[in-house]
């Protein structure tokens, strides 16, 4: 069953990910996809943050170490699963006094991560910005309490710890694409209660982010389900378009903005259903739907309407940074 879904995944991204020449790198040999992967992944080790004490990581399944998988890199992308070990990675962005800081969700299915596409490249836009990054390697595959423990203890952390990392504890936000989308909905709609018991003094701040942007969300509504036919027509709409309980919006949220292409496969009734629920909560939200674009282009321009989401973005962004 494994290899029949790496499989699934690895056709589904070449087929619906166009990648810019930029991007296209060559996978030819073994050498070649080596250091590849070496180039991708180097980044500086200390600025790494572990979240769990040893021996208190709730919910832990394996401890497989962490596995490089290569079905992207053709488009230079790095994708990493067997998360058992969770940690974030923090992008300090240039300025002076505290910065307010991103937690990056990136997605694959809850199978996989992303790590530089919807990763590391998502932190680099955000310390443009002048906001500081947190790049997040939650708990894959197949772990989504898990990983949502993991959402929260961050936050937790960097809003504890919010002197030593120079981040405003007032401005804490995720993003998340695809699978990360809907673990940043859910870190946004269940801060009340965290999954997990206490550990530290990072457990006894607020878990809730200060807002949130989910791109390309995916499974947010029980009206959708699967069809029979696969890849990539994977979603039938049926029913009412109604949020999942498992979001339990309120007027509390943060505030959203929300990204999807009318051409994706996860279907942009996940997005518009989400806004429907805020917007009835009073919760004071963005939601842009484009022409095309389809699933899984982070920041990257695919020369289609989608191209300039980010652009947009930042300037919902701004008004954070005050």
């Amino acid at each position: 069953m494994k290899t029949i879904l790496c499989a699934a995944v690895t056709l589904f991204s070449s087929v619906l990910i166009a990648s810019p020449a930029e991007y296209a790198a060559d996978v030819s040999t073994p050498e070649a996809r080596a250091a590849l992967v070496k180039r991708l992944w180097a980044h500086d080790e200390k600025a790494e943050t572990k979240l769990w004490p040893e021996g208190k990581t709730p919910l832990k399944v394996s401890d497989k170490p962490i596995k490089f998988l290569e079905h992207e890199l053709w488009q230079s992308n790095l994708v990493v699963t067997d998360i058992n070990e969770p940690f974030f990675t923090f992008f300090p962005a240039k300025g002076e006094g505290p910065r307010p800081v991103v937690v990056v969700l990136p997605g694959g299915g809850y199978l996989q991560l992303g790590w530089n596409k919807e990763g590391t490249e998502v932190a680099e836009w955000l310390n443009g910005l002048g906001f500081s990054a947190a790049v997040l390697l939650y708990r894959a595959p197949n772990q989504r309490d898990a990983a949502l423990c993991d959402v929260q203890r961050t936050i937790g952390i960097l809003r504890s710890k919010a002197a030593d990392y120079n981040v405003r504890p007032d401005r804490i936000g995720v993003i998340g694409f695809s699978a990360g989308a809907n673990l940043a909905v859910r870190s946004a709609t269940n801060w009340r209660t965290r999954l997990y018991d206490r550990i530290d003094a990072a457990d006894d701040v607020s878990c809730r982010p200060d807002f949130q942007l989910p791109i390309y969300p995916w499974d947010l509504l029980p009206c959708l389900k699967k069809a029979p036919n696969g890849w990539p027509e994977v979603w039938e709409t049926s029913g009412e378009m109604k949020l999942d309980p498992a979001y339990p919006v309120d007027a509390q949220t943060p505030p959203a903005f929300i990204v999807q292409a009318q051409d994706d496969f996860c279907q942009i009734e996940t997005s518009i259903g989400y806004y429907l629920a805020l917007r009835k909560a009073g919760v004071r939200s963005a939601l842009h739907v484009y022409p095309d674009g389809g699933h899984g282009y982070g920041q990257r321009r695919m020369d289609k309407a989608i191209d300039h989401w980010n652009d947009v973005a930042a300037e919902w962004l701004k008004t954070f940074v005050k």
